[in-house]
């Protein structure tokens, strides 16, 4: 789509009168009939220009911002509006309100802009501020748009704006007017420039017109004239024509003349059977033509009725094909997600592969280490058994000895307790080597701590290297467990993608037999 701005007026043929001149005459009409009614409210009035697209002459009470913008379902051109049935306009186009006795006017962020005596408010789609707008201003809303598609030209609205304060009084043009020097002591206006541009705008259209009047009379001249080349062929044709029936008139009378009324008849009759045999041929001619015209009447209505269940066909087709499109788009994502899947998978079998090796290794070690242990302990313990076996043999022979001993200490004592004189030695005491046999005896009768204590640590060395053996088996059945459901799952992951891909592979066959 090209966009260009169109600034030519259009030019009123009939009466050679501009279209400009029309619409200045309608605003002095418009100007000189005062505001009669006591509304007290302020008014604008757009008057449409002649290089605008086409609108009806809007009133507008301006006692609230009135909004510029393109009809719409509810929102539909009235004469009390400014809505347009222009198609280059925004919905929300532009603001035209009254505020403090000035007008002003603001565009709304639309996209092909708002214009004020040729000069854009903003830039396309930013809201501008608010302009000030005095009455007699040429207000521009949007662009013209050619559409190429269809090389047609989509107008803007071109307007003049009339405004009127609350007391009916038309609010005049800002006297603080631009002026350009031109020569020296001459001073000519914007307003004035802007009317010369006018003016010679309308002078390049009015050329245009002639231009495209002079084509158009070419074209008649030129057709005119192969018309009239046409016509002396005819007329030749007829006069040779003219002149080939008065000789074969001439040639008739002769013939009639050299032949007899016998003749005359029968030559008549065979003409009339041959006319009637040349009838019913082109009647049969015609039969037939009919006839075809009516099978490819009928052939043509067959096409139809096929044109159209194949149009229905090829669209639901066109429905089947989409919703394979959507279908395998669904599949690969879900293919992909397989994938990641399968490989986050894979990773965590082949940590856990490596975990259970290490933990495996490790175990291996581990048992080795407490299988050698074990055996030590097991050789302590039977040094410790033959340790105990030989103590416990010499307590029974201390117990024996202690027996005989204790015997014979109560042989020495007399009946009051004490021992017996006449036993003891020159020293008057038991003998010193009974003595300490006694105290021989009764340490090795007590206990032996250390016996004891190593049997206890070795007992309790071996519990725990059984329950350390123990634990390090149930974790290594646990890791084989879980690699067999990472296995059994990885296993399930597989079998899904196959079905996925025997899916797709289904659909791309589907489609491809379509």
């Amino acid at each position: 789509m090209v966009v260009y701005r169109k600034d030519l007026p259009d030019l009123d043929t009939e009466s050679g009168t501009t279209a400009t001149q029309i619409a200045e005459a309608n605003s002095n009409e418009v100007e000189k009939t005062p505001c009669t009614s006591p509304c007290m409210v302020p008014r604008a009035i757009l008057i449409s220009r002649p290089n605008s697209h086409p609108f009806q002459e809007r009133h507008l009470i301006l006692d609230q911002p009135v909004k510029v913008g393109r009809s719409v379902a509810r929102c539909r051109p009235a004469p009390n509006n400014a809505i347009f049935d222009c198609k280059v306009l925004s919905r929300n186009h532009a603001l035209l309100w009254y505020e403090n006795g000035k007008f002003f006017l603001q565009d709304t962020k639309s996209s092909n802009g708002t214009f004020v005596n040729n000069q854009r408010l903003s830039k396309g789609s930013e809201e501008s501020l608010a302009r000030e707008a005095s009455s007699g201003d040429i207000v521009q809303f949007g662009v013209d748009v050619v559409e190429n598609s269809r090389k047609v030209t989509h107008g803007c609205i071109v307007a003049t704006l009339k405004l009127f304060l609350p007391d009916g009084k038309e609010a005049k043009a800002s006297p603080t007017t631009a002026v350009v020097p031109s020569t020296p002591g001459t001073t000519i206006s914007m307003q004035d420039l802007y009317q010369l541009s006018q003016y010679l705008q309308e002078a390049l259209h009015r050329e245009q017109i002639l231009e495209t009047k002079l084509c158009t009379l070419q074209r008649v001249v030129t057709s005119s004239q192969e018309a009239s080349d046409n016509g002396w062929k005819v007329l030749i044709d007829e006069d040779r024509l003219l002149s080939r029936i008065e000789t074969l008139e001439s040639q008739l009378q002769d013939f009639t003349k050299s032949i007899s009324q016998d003749r005359i008849s029968e030559e008549l009759a065979k003409h009339q059977d041959e006319k009637d045999k040349y009838e019913n041929t082109a009647k049969e001619s015609l039969r037939n033509v009919l006839q075809e015209k009516l099978e490819a009447v009928r052939r043509a209505q067959d096409l139809e009725s096929s044109l159209a269940g194949t149009e229905v066909e090829c669209n639901h087709l066109r429905d089947v094909y989409e919703n394979t499109q959507q279908e395998l788009l669904l599949l690969a994502a879900k293919n992909d997600e397989h994938l990641k899947e399968i490989e986050e998978l894979t990773k965590s079998l082949k940590e856990s592969e490596e975990k259970e090796e290490e933990l495996s290794n490790k175990a291996t070690e581990e048992k080795q280490a407490l299988e050698n242990q074990l055996e030590e302990m097991k050789k302590q313990e039977k040094l410790l058994a033959a340790q105990i076996e030989s103590l416990q043999a010499n307590n029974d022979f201390a117990k024996e000895q202690l027996t005989a001993m204790k015997v014979r200490y109560e042989k020495l004592k007399n009946d009051d307790g004490y021992l017996k004189t006449d036993e003891l030695d020159e020293t008057n005491v038991v003998p010193t080597q009974e003595i300490q046999e006694v105290d021989i005896i009764s340490e090795k009768l007590s206990p032996d701590a250390s016996v004891n204590g190593t049997l206890m640590n070795t007992s309790g060395e071996v519990g725990k290297i059984k329950s350390h053996l123990e634990k390090s088996e149930k974790d290594l059945v646990e890791s084989r467990n879980k690699i067999q459901e990472l296995t059994t799952k990885l296993d399930e992951v597989e079998d899904e993608k196959l079905r996925s891909e025997y899916e797709i592979e289904k659909l791309k066959a589907h489609y491809i037999n379509m």
